[in-house]
């Protein structure tokens, strides 16, 4: 009995110590995991795209800006055949290629929304005589991991229009109830809108993340690259601890079970031939 109480008392003294490193390490994974969604949100595209139909001499009617956390990666003015690729997006042909290919997505929108602002010109629903749009737009993925896009545009830089790709609205910010009537009852430039937020956007996040470790050195702010080192590091904990750990407490645990079986032993033969008691150590 006194043997067998040792042996679990050993064994539970093991799976508590184990128990509280996998605890130990858990954590550490979960710190990992959080700044791995930081990145993931530092990394989200957004794209600009400015349109003046009527631009000066020497200047595009268009133009396609990309960016990540801030730093421009893409530029393409419309009406020229070359589009930019900067930093480590654009240091191989394939990525060049997807994002020459991907550009043609935004030129075609930013075509359907030219003529947009000339129907709402010719229709009086823009008073000033300058027409032009900012057009913005944030791809993001949610933690159930669909992705979405933000919408604004902005009208001579007064009126602003907000479209939510998920629920499929419109909202206004402060005035022009007209023009806003004329987004929602444009079906085709509505389906246009939800169809890049969810498939091209995802196209992009994934393409952006195949160069998450260069992005991320590039765009993150200081001292969080050597947090993140550290929490990856406490992440690992369990694999590379976990296993000599368990062979030591083995170790102890054996010479702990054959101290008490010779003691016992010892004990059977002192009864059996009546010899003086031997003290437990």
């Amino acid at each position: 009995m006194a043997l067998i109480a040792a042996t679990n008392f050993g064994l539970g003294l093991l799976v508590l110590f184990v128990l509280s490193d996998c605890t130990c390490g858990a954590r550490g994974g979960g710190e990992f995991l959080g700044a791995a969604r930081e990145k993931t949100d530092a990394l989200s595209p957004a794209f600009e795209f400015p349109i003046t139909p009527k631009p000066n001499p020497g200047q595009p009617w268009c133009e396609i800006r990309g960016k990540v956390n801030g730093n421009r990666f893409l530029y393409y003015a419309c009406g020229n055949k070359k589009v930019e690729v900067f930093g480590p997006l654009g240091r191989n042909v394939n990525d060049i290629v997807f994002w020459e290919r991907q550009t043609e997505t935004l030129k075609d929108l930013a075509e359907e929304l030219k003529k947009k602002l000339l129907d709402w010109k010719a229709a009086d629903l823009i008073p000033s005589d300058s027409l032009s749009l900012q057009g913005r737009l944030v791809c993001v993925r949610g933690d159930n991991g669909r992705t979405s896009g933000s919408w604004e545009f902005d009208i001579n830089e007064q009126i602003s229009y907000f479209f939510n790709s998920e629920s499929g609205n419109w909202t206004l910010r402060p005035r022009g109830r007209q023009i806003k009537a004329s987004w929602e009852s444009d079906r085709d430039l509505t389906n246009s809108l939800m169809k890049i937020s969810v498939g091209d956007c995802n196209k992009w996040l994934e393409r952006i993340l195949m160069h998450w470790d260069e992005l991320w050195e590039t765009t993150a702010p200081p001292g969080s690259q050597q947090v993140t080192a550290q929490s990856g590091a406490t992440a690992l904990r369990p694999i590379t601890w976990i296993l000599p750990v368990i062979l030591s407490r083995l170790i102890i645990i054996g010479i702990q079970v054959e101290s008490f079986r010779v003691t016992d032993q010892t004990l059977r033969i002192q009864r059996r031939h009546q010899l003086p008691a031997i003290t437990k150590p």
